[in-house]
């Protein structure tokens, strides 16, 4: 768990900021539409006075899943922070842990906000966090659930859909809500958006799969994971992720109109912020979609691929991918 990340240069952070948090409105009329706009095929409560981006999840209703509670200009288009509060002192008074995933600057606030509980496992958006931030997360929310039938979890990211969607389907596991990584994919897909594209990046949802093999490979249980009372921080151990050696590259039935031209390969390594560089091919001048990279692994790893289709074009993406060390095929 982290919470003292940097806030960054103003820059950065002040459309984040107000000079006085507690005194920013609602004002739900009137940021409606721009909410609405922003938030766009995610489930919103709009009930009781409310206008939030949230959704509870799971069949007891203990994991609520929401959007970033905003200050500043924010506020306009996304949860208004003490909208949130007012919400879970209404609902869950006293029963409540709010959990942060974000890593951006600016992205964090006092405990204080939510009576002292407030948890950050911080990871960058589109990505995937260590399996130590994966494991550290699950036990202490699975512990705090585990304290009280009336205790639930709040989690968030920025939007409240990829990052907070990986760690929604890792508590529905972790606390027994489901069986199965296919299970909890497919209720998230259905209910916090209205067009079943809930988690929609592969990695992400790969790693809500590794989530469930770490417990039925690596720490033998076959049966309800929920069953298993959550543990204090750091005790439940990450099996030893082994160092591999990448060795090469090669991409396969890539159809683009014009073919590969110019394409470049990088490799990072992952962490809870931003991914570290390891290896960059630069320009593969005979254009082949392949590369010799002698690039040594351990934990998590990004493969990022992209190509520029002309001189004067633009870099496209054709594709990135994280895995793990501990799960290759060896």
């Amino acid at each position: 768990m982290i919470n003292d990340l940097d806030n960054g240069p103003l820059y950065s952070r002040l459309h984040k900021s107000s000079c006085c948090e507690a005194s920013v409105p609602a004002c739900n009329c009137c940021w409606h539409a721009c909410r609405k706009a922003v938030s766009g095929k995610k489930t919103r409560y709009e009930k009781d006075g409310y206008d939030l981006d949230m959704t509870y999840l799971g069949p007891s209703k203990r994991v609520l899943t929401h959007g970033f509670p905003a200050i500043g200009i924010e506020h306009m288009y996304r949860n208004p922070r003490y909208e949130i509060k007012r919400y879970l002192e209404e609902h869950h008074a006293g029963n409540y842990k709010v959990f942060n995933f974000c890593c951006e600057p600016g992205r964090g606030y006092s405990a204080d906000v939510f009576d002292g509980r407030v948890e950050r496992y911080p990871f960058k958006d589109h990505n995937t966090p260590p399996l130590e931030t994966m494991i550290e997360f699950g036990e202490s929310a699975k512990k705090w659930l585990d304290e009280s039938p009336d205790h639930m979890c709040s989690l968030h990211c920025k939007a409240g859909k990829g990052r907070a969607g990986l760690m929604t389907c890792i508590l529905l596991l972790r606390s027994g809500e489901f069986q199965s990584a296919l299970e909890v994919l497919d209720h998230y897909d259905a209910t916090r958006v209205s067009n079943n594209r809930g988690l929609t990046v592969t990695s992400q949802r790969k790693f809500v799969i590794f989530y469930e093999l770490l417990w039925r490979q690596y720490y033998g249980e076959s049966g309800n994971i929920g069953a298993v009372p959550g543990s204090l921080p750091l005790e439940r151990k990450v099996p030893v992720q082994p160092t591999l050696h990448l060795s090469e590259v090669e991409i396969l039935n890539c159809k683009l109109p014009k073919g590969l031209k110019n394409v470049r390969i990088m490799i990072y390594k992952g962490g809870n912020m931003a991914p570290r560089l390891l290896y960059d091919t630069g320009k593969l001048k005979d254009g082949e979609a392949k590369a010799l990279t002698p690039c040594i692994l351990q934990g998590n790893f990004k493969i990022h691929v992209e190509h520029k289709p002309s001189f004067f074009g633009k870099k496209v993406k054709i594709c990135e991918l994280w895995h793990n060390t501990l799960f290759v095929d060896r």
